[in-house]
Formats: C-alpha cells, sequence, structure tokens
C-alpha cells in the first residue's frame, strides 16, 4: 500500500513530537539515581564512599585508629564501627614460641636406641594416636615431639618393654599433613579451608630426605587466606579460634600493618571466627598476610563507536584487578574517560555491589566528570569489591545523537514519499 503526499504529510507532527518527547526522555533518564534499600546517599552503604556527592557535608572528626583510615571522611567510615565487648574478656592465645604441636596425619620417625623393630616411620591416626609394634598406643596429636619422646619413653616402661629410665627415644617430623579448618565471619569466603597441602613438584628434593617440616602454610593466616582474606569490615584484634572446646581470641592487627605479630600453628578440629566491626576500614581492602590479592570484576563499555567490550579494547587484565582499585582507576582501564570533551565529557558509571553485612546489592552512579575534576574525590570513589559489576554509559549529547540517528532512519522512507 502507498501513501498519497496528503497522507505523507499528516505523519510529520506526529513524528516530529514522538521525536522530541523521546529527546527529552534520552537527557532525563540517565540522570536518576539508582535506588536501593539501604539509604546509600546518606551514609547507609557499605562503604562511606559510595555516598552521593549531594550528600551532606559535615564536620571531620578525628579517628581513634588512623590507620583503617585512607578517606577523607574518617568519621564517616568508623561511625558504623560496633565492637562487640564480649570478645575482651577472652583470653588471649599465648604465644609460647613453642615447637609446633603433631596433629593427625604427621608422618613422624621415630628411633628407639638399639631397637630396630619399634623404630620406623610413623603415621599419626585419626583418632591422634601413634601406634609402635609391641606396645600401646599413645596420644601424639596436640604435643611437640619433645613431649611425645618423653611420652613414649614413659609408655616403653609402663609396658614393661624396658627398664627404668627406659631407652633414649627421638621423633622427628618429616612431613606434616594438610588439614581442614573451618573458617566462618566476615571472610570472602568461608567454608570448611584445607592448608598445608603441598606437590611433589613444589618440594624442594634437598627437603625430601631431610627431618623436620616447618608448614607456615598451617598457620592462622593460612587459614585465612584459603577463605580469601578478612573482608574491610573484619574485627582484625578480636579472631577467634576455638580449639578443644575452650576459646580464644587472636590480635591480628599487627598482621594488618605488616609488624612483626603472632600466628599461630593449627591443629586438625581448630575452628577460626572473624567478627565483623559492622563498618568499612579502607586499611584492610589493600593486600596483605591476611587479606586478598586481587579481584575480578564485570565490565561493560558498549559505546556507539565500539559495540562490544572487545572493540572497546577492554582486556583481560582490566578484570582481574589488584585489590584496593578504585572506581576512577578501573573507568580508565575501561576507556571511560576522555575522547571529544563536548561529547563525552558528561559520561557516567555505575557500580553494582554487594553488601556482606546486609547480603543486599548496591548500586550507584557516579558523573565520570566529578571523579575527576572535583578535589573531594576521594571521598565519592568507592573502592571495589570482587565480583563487581561496572558499566559506563555515555553523555547526553552522545544519547540524542543516537536517537535522532534512529528517528531519521524512520523518517527518511516518509520523507521520501512526502515527495511523490
Amino acid at each position: 500500500m502507498q501513501l498519497s503526499r496528503r497522507d505523507a504529510g499528516a505523519y510529520k507532527p506526529r513524528l516530529s513530537a514522538l521525536v522530541l518527547f523521546t529527546l527529552l526522555l534520552s537527557g532525563c533518564a540517565a540522570t536518576k539515581l539508582p535506588r536501593n534499600d539501604s539509604p546509600i546517599e546518606a551514609e547507609g552503604g557499605y562503604q562511606a564512599a559510595q555516598r552521593s556527592f549531594d550528600a551532606d557535608e559535615r564536620p571531620r572528626d578525628d579517628a581513634d585508629d588512623e590507620f583503617f583510615v585512607t578517606s577523607l571522611r574518617a568519621d564517616l567510615n568508623l561511625r558504623g564501627c560496633k565492637p562487640n565487648p564480649e570478645y575482651d574478656r577472652l583470653p588471649l592465645l599465648p604465644d609460647t614460641k613453642s615447637e609446633l604441636p603433631i596433629t593427625k596425619g604427621d608422618l613422624l620417625r621415630v628411633t628407639v636406641l638399639d631397637d630396630d623393630m619399634l623404630s620406623g616411620d610413623f603415621e599419626i591416626e585419626e583418632d591422634g594416636m601413634l601406634r609402635l609394634p609391641q606396645m600401646r598406643a599413645v596420644r601424639a596429636k596436640g604435643f611437640p615431639a619433645g613431649k611425645l619422646e618423653k611420652i613414649v619413653q614413659q609408655a616403653l616402661v609402663s609396658d614393661e618393654l624396658y627398664q627404668p629410665p627406659g631407652a633414649p627415644v627421638s621423633v622427628k617430623v618429616i612431613d606434616r599433613a594438610p588439614i581442614r579448618v573451618p573458617v566462618s565471619g566476615a571472610v570472602f569466603e568461608p567454608g570448611s579451608i584445607e592448608i598445608a597441602q603441598k606437590f611433589e613438584q613444589e618440594r624442594d628434593p634437598l627437603r625430601q630426605t631431610a627431618s623436620g617440616d616447618l608448614s607456615n602454610n598451617r598457620a592462622l593466616t593460612g587459614a585465612i587466606r584459603g577463605a580469601a582474606g578478612v573482608r574491610p569490615d573484619a574485627d582484625v584484634r578480636n579472631v577467634l579460634l576455638r580449639r578443644g572446646g575452650k576459646v580464644w581470641r587472636v590480635d591480628l592487627m599487627n598482621a594488618a600493618l605488616d609488624r612483626g605479630f603472632h600466628d599461630p600453628f593449627l591443629l586438625s578440629g581448630d575452628e577460626v571466627f572473624v567478627p565483623s566491626l559492622g563498618c568499612f576500614q579502607p586499611g584492610l581492602a589493600k593486600p596483605n598476610i591476611i587479606t586478598r590479592k586481587g579481584i575480578k570484576v564485570q565490565l561493560s563499555n558498549l559505546t556507539v563507536p565500539a559495540l562490544r567490550n572487545s572493540a572497546s579494547a577492554i582486556e583481560e587484565d582490566a578484570r582481574s584487578l589488584k585489590y584496593g582499585t578504585t572506581l576512577l582507576q578501573i573507568l580508565f582501564k575501561m576507556n571511560c574517560v576522555g575522547g571529544t570533551a563536548l561529547t563525552n565529557a558528561d559520561r557516567s558509571a555505575i557500580v553494582i555491589s554487594s553488601n556482606p553485612i546486609t547480603g543486599k546489592s548496591e548500586v550507584i552512579r557516579r558523573r565520570i566528570e566529578d571523579l575527576i575534576r572535583r578535589a573531594d574525590r576521594d571521598e565519592h570513589n568507592p573502592i571495589l569489591m570482587p565480583d563487581d559489576s561496572i558499566a559506563c554509559y555515555d553523555s547526553t549529547v552522545t544519547n540524542a545523537r543516537d536517537v535522532m540517528s534512529a528517528f531519521r532512519d524512520i523518517v527518511t522512507p516518509f520523507s521520501a514519499l512526502s515527495g511523490l
């Protein structure tokens, strides 16, 4: 069916009104802030830096602990901290500087002087017992090798295999077994963590034949790293270790400060819990011995010149980032910054993140030029968390140009008809 000039001309006012209405929408839709359950704009988000640039300014207060504050707004970051005074009553795990205790699965070399029958290599069984030939089992789990030597020597006498004081006994740890430790609380990946696992290709051949086995990975920090590190809201002063029905407190503040600290070795059956302070501490959002080294994020920069991410030159290294990377830093990696100032300067970005305390997603929107030009940019430049999603949006000018281009494709056939 063909339209007459009169019919085609009748469409022009309608099309013009529709074009104008769509242009208005293109300028307004992107200016609305995302809605969230928690009042992020009024400091209700996981990070203080998530609040809007339009948030009311408040006087700055000095923080009690400057380490945990890298934002200029110290009072905003630490205002939500809620320490649990019950933890202060728990005893600190003593730093005995003693030998690492033996646990199940450890391989020992036991030597009874001039007795080949009782000497040999023995593995500690599931129940934590050491069983030597011709004598009763003795408990080995929880004792260092030096203490176990005396226990075995006394057992030889009590089993009437030797006269008092018994034969000299030597116990050496040949290989320490990996263990599983439940880690829960304010860590990124809680669960049952296997630590001290070793692979044959990673072992030094000279060490395989030597006596002794120092396994640093069987320490508390090894279990925390296995759980992908503590979250920024972790109470690192009060990490709890449950052992044998008793709960101990371990202070890992110096670990976060990269100073010397007590890093206790773990035994099978131990449980680790990291409490949450309920507030974001930027000092824990950087790599150290108890935090994660890097994160992975999801990126999208579907601009008009580039209709897919590969054409936008978003490489794999932009998705795998150093822990502590900020939104502004990733925007440069995404090629969301720069270009023609007149058309690109009004671009914006959104971040979709998960609040680990509430379990709900949080979405924030930032004008990129605000993050670049404002002097208080650091106070509104959030630190990226694992699995965050970041997307860049074109400017209002670019949006309008695209809408006009689309309607040009629609109007062109009618313009041709009107010329008939």
